[in-house]
């Protein structure tokens, strides 16, 4: 079976998951320490999703990449420090397509990002089809590491992008 995960957050509190937008007024100060991660590229936290018809942080954002092959990428290009990732294993059919699309990093152009084929709707029994990891995340990662940056995790790997809020109770966590 194919699943999709989330990252497990650090400072997690109770049993659900809920979108960055909903934090800010629930836990302004996971919100704060949450929002930080898009310091320098704000302008996402506007951007409004066709389709589901929300922002980029009304949505909660899923992977059906394996954790193990982001790690492995990240080795491969370039970083020497190990870390262990802790996510959330899913069943994806627990996601409902209504309140559910992907998000395929088609076209790389900032004003083409938010056009609506660049993203698809979401059945979960094609979410196999989303878990490779992409060759452009790895040139990517390399490519930030010659930098001496380090790269965003998930940077054209395809997102399930949910609108609502995720029970976790019931999933299991997996480390890598």
């Amino acid at each position: 079976m194919n699943y999709i995960y989330h990252w497990v957050p650090k400072d997690m509190r109770g049993e659900v998951l809920f979108p960055l937008n909903t934090l800010k007024e629930s836990e302004p100060d996971l919100y704060e320490k949450e929002a930080a991660k898009y310091v320098g590229r704000e302008q996402i936290m506007q951007d409004r999703l066709p389709i589901l018809n929300c922002l980029w942080n009304d949505v909660l954002h899923f992977s059906a990449v394996h954790p193990s092959l982001v790690k492995e990428a990240l080795f491969e290009s370039g970083r020497t420090k190990s870390f262990d990732l802790e996510f959330y294993e899913i069943d994806p059919h627990l996601l409902n397509p209504e309140n559910t699309i992907v998000y395929l990093y088609k076209n790389n152009k900032r004003e083409d990002k938010l056009k609506e084929d660049n993203f698809a709707k979401y059945n979960p029994d094609d979410i196999a089809q989303y878990s490779a990891m992409p060759l452009e995340t790895k040139e990517y990662y390399k490519e930030m590491y010659a930098q001496g940056k380090n790269p965003l995790l998930f940077h054209k790997i395809p997102h399930i992008l949910f609108k609502g809020s995720f029970d976790i109770s019931k999933v299991k966590k997996i480390k890598v």
